[in-house]
């Protein structure tokens, strides 16, 4: 059995020394991968990441497959090498992607002149600008793609809000499960996550849900939920 687990969060440049990231670590996606590299049905995982990405800790190492993917463009490009040149019995997708990347920086006098002169020209964008600009585009989502790359595959998909209701977060996270066409959506709220205590609602297709109160649990059960 193989498995495919996205993890931490998307990199995005602005030019070669700036970039816009977010705040995922990776470490629930590192630890969904040891708890899956427990089970002996397991044969291989593969585990895309950004470079500073908690990693998983087990004794079967030797398992693990590293793919490192900054930007959505790289997760995307990752994901679809894998399940071309591999059968992915499972994939889990933890990983934090960016919703938007930079389309052009220019800056505001620009804007003025109606004008969307890009300022980057390669390197790095010169610190004495004043009025800095990012144009902003939507990414695709990723998830949207396992469907279609791997029909066959158990998919979990995530859902991360902040401060939301407790009916909101379930509904936003099956709406997750029902577009994308997932087996099960871990649904967790911002506000319920502090160090090693953390909050999720592992979904299923028929709406019914599970409280999980810490990363190891969420794991486990994701495990269990997954390998029939």
């Amino acid at each position: 059995m193989n498995v495919l687990i996205t993890s931490g969060g998307t990199i995005e440049k602005i030019d070669n020394v700036r970039s816009i990231s977010n705040m995922s670590t990776g470490r629930l996606g590192s630890i969904i991968a040891a708890s899956f590299l427990a089970n002996s049905a397991v044969k291989k995982v593969f585990y895309v990441c950004t470079k500073t990405t908690v990693l998983p800790q087990s004794n079967n190492l030797n398992n693990v497959e590293i793919i490192y993917a900054n930007s959505v463009a790289d997760l995307e490009e990752a994901v679809k090498s894998i399940v071309l040149h591999n059968k992915i019995d499972i994939i889990i997708h933890s990983m934090a992607v960016s919703d938007y990347r930079v389309k052009a920086v220019t800056t505001l006098s620009a804007l003025r002149e109606n004008s969307t002169s890009d300022v980057n020209k390669g390197g790095k964008i010169s610190s004495e600008l004043d009025d800095m600009v990012l144009l902003m585009e939507r990414t695709p989502k990723v998830i949207s793609l396992f469907q279609e790359l791997s029909p066959a595959s158990i998919l979990v998909g995530f859902k991360l809000l902040d401060n939301a209701a407790h009916q909101t977060l379930i509904d936003k996270g099956f709406e997750v499960l029902t577009k994308n066409k997932c087996s099960f959506v871990l649904a967790n709220d911002l506000k319920d996550i502090t160090g090693d205590s953390h909050i999720g609602y592992l979904i299923d297709e028929n709406k019914n849900f599970t409280k999980y109160t810490t990363k190891t649990e969420i794991a486990d059960a994701i495990v269990s939920a997954t390998i029939l």
